[in-house]
């Protein structure tokens, strides 16, 4: 019996890269990068106690973690986000390729994106909305910086230079 894993990665080895099968073209198989596995790491790490405790915390909780007043949806709506990501990011982590992180990685880098200009749209318009004396606040601005920053790079230069070392003659 097959498993499902090995199913839903079908690949040949044509001299020493592997390549996937089905996408109209040999794409090399990639493995994750060590700088991109901290990267999911910390994704991870931080994502899913944050989203737990909006998710499953009292109200009263959202003042302590967050930057700005939250209500209950909102708080539950960011835990989906935050949780969603962090999950997408374990099964890649599993799978070790770069193309199973691919759809992760894309949600990470456009959230953080998004909501780095809002906040800081928000700063510039609405002072005090936003908590800046909270060091949470601050916490969160550098790991929405990373995230979209290794993101963003991961998910659309890296992919390039692999591709470019791949197909260099030898």
């Amino acid at each position: 019996r097959k498993s499902l894993r090995n199913a839903t990665v079908p690949h040949r080895t044509v001299g020493p890269y592997p390549r996937m099968r089905g996408y109209g073209c040999d794409v090399p198989i990639t493995r994750i990068p060590l700088p991109m596995k901290i990267l999911m790491a910390i994704v991870i790490g931080v994502s899913v106690p944050e989203g737990l405790a909006l998710l499953l915390g009292p109200s009263s909780w959202y003042d302590v973690i967050w930057g700005w007043g939250l209500t209950a949806m909102t708080a539950r709506f960011t835990a989906g986000l935050y949780l969603t990501v962090a999950l997408g990011f374990v099964m890649a982590w599993r799978d070790n390729t770069w193309e199973s992180a691919r759809i992760p990685l894309a949600m990470l880098w456009c959230f953080a994106l998004i909501a780095l200009v809002s906040a800081v749209y928000v700063i510039a318009t609405a002072p005090g909305v936003i908590k800046t004396d909270r060091a949470f606040t601050w916490v969160w601005f550098f790991l929405y910086i990373v995230s979209a920053g290794g993101g963003f790079y991961y998910h659309l230069i890296h992919p390039r230079t692999v591709r470019a070392k791949a197909t260099a003659p030898a």
